[in-house]
């Protein structure tokens, strides 16, 4: 088993740590209810739910946790017991480096120490045992609210967790469970702000019939891997972020203007919201003191654009780290439909003289690692 020294002042630096780090920008607020499993002699799994507030890549998280059945034990004069154990943990987490095996699947490692207290208690015995404990896990988001963790964690004190007074004694245990983000926004399965709307909210059609979203994304996907290029507007020369979006949508006919401030003036305004936004929808970032990057939305928390921190067209998470930056910079969403093909057709003629000196400038996210793939 590994052993490391660790003070429980590790806890309270990290808790500080997050504390500065949510002040930046609104916490995230989760509810994770899970299992515990014991490894070595167990006599069932145990039932929780934590309660988590985190603030960029820290996190405090409380968390109680009772067995899901009754255990028999003896008290004093071999007097038979009944009794539920429970427990309940304080802990300090900081989340690592996400990596990307896929652009669907995004996992999120962490580790994390905190404090502890455990107990039997019943109308004839009460056995009670604080101590501290460290561990690490892996998150994995399932959507912009949702997500599934595991974790292995090893306890510093005789009772692992509290049990019969002759029981063995476990040194750690595996606890699984899905995340529910209640609150905030900023990160992991963020909510985004929204975006007051003159012109009205619009409904939770696509951006086209479903075929036209599909065509839509199918012919994005084409050009994943092509590189970034400044003032690029085809396959063989690269992309900007506006010059890949004109380009797809060229393909199906329908002509926007060049630079992403002025894609941000055609078709529908969408509320800034995950329950309107839709595949195929345009999202628009602002950077450098005003919209400089554009992205097309594909579901699922997920985008495909031309960016020169992730190093030419491809697929960003949201919901990971490096998808922080896109959230907190989003400022606006259209939706574009074949039938204002027309007045998209006239908008460009409008902005043509403009194509020489009005492109997109790189976005300035965290740059994508050579590690992920």
């Amino acid at each position: 088993m590994l052993r490391f020294s660790i003070c429980p002042a590790f806890g309270v630096a990290a808790v500080a740590a997050s504390l500065a780090a949510a002040g930046a920008q609104q916490p995230d607020v989760t509810l994770s209810p899970f299992l515990t499993f014991l490894p070595a002699g167990s006599a069932g799994p145990m039932t929780g739910l934590a309660l988590g507030v985190a603030g960029g890549p820290f996190a405090i998280r409380a968390s109680g946790h009772i067995s899901v059945r009754d255990r028999s034990s003896l008290a004093a004069a071999n007097t038979p017991a009944t009794t539920k154990p429970w427990g309940a943990d304080v802990d300090a987490i900081a989340y690592l480096e996400s990596f990307n095996y896929s652009p669907r699947i995004t996992f999120t490692p962490y580790g994390f120490a905190g404090l502890s207290t455990a107990a039997v208690d019943s109308g004839v015995i009460r056995v009670r045992q604080q101590g501290w404990s460290y561990g690490a896990g892996m998150a994995l988001p399932l959507g912009s609210a949702v997500g599934v963790f595991s974790e292995w964690r090893w306890r510093m004190n005789k009772f692992v967790l509290p049990r019969s007074n002759d029981a063995p004694d476990p040194a750690n245990e595996v606890r699984v469970g899905v995340t529910f983000r209640v609150g905030g926004g900023g990160g992991e399965g963020h909510a985004v702000p929204v975006v007051t709307s003159s012109d009205g909210e619009v409904s939770l059609a696509g951006s086209a019939s479903n075929g036209g979203t599909s065509r839509l994304l199918t012919t994005a996907d084409q050009y994943v891997g092509t590189p970034y290029r400044r003032g690029g507007t085809t396959p063989s020369s690269g992309f900007d972020a506006s010059g890949f979006v004109r380009f797809v949508f060229a393909r199906l006919g329908v002509i926007l203007p060049r630079a992403s401030r002025d894609q941000a003036r055609v078709g529908e305004r969408v509320r800034t919201d995950w329950q309107v936004i839709a595949p195929g929808d345009l999202l628009m970032f602002q950077d450098d003191g005003g919209i400089n990057h554009v992205a097309i939305y594909v579901g699922r928390s997920r985008i495909i654009h031309s960016t020169e921190t992730g190093g030419g067209v491809r697929y960003d998470d949201l919901s990971s780290e490096r998808g922080r930056w896109f959230i907190d910079h989003m400022v606006a969403a259209r939706r574009v439909t074949p039938d204002i093909r027309g007045l998209l057709l006239d908008l460009a003629r409008g902005y043509a003289d403009q194509v020489g000196n009005n492109v997109d400038g790189p976005d300035h996210a965290p740059r994508v690692n050579a590690r992920k793939r």
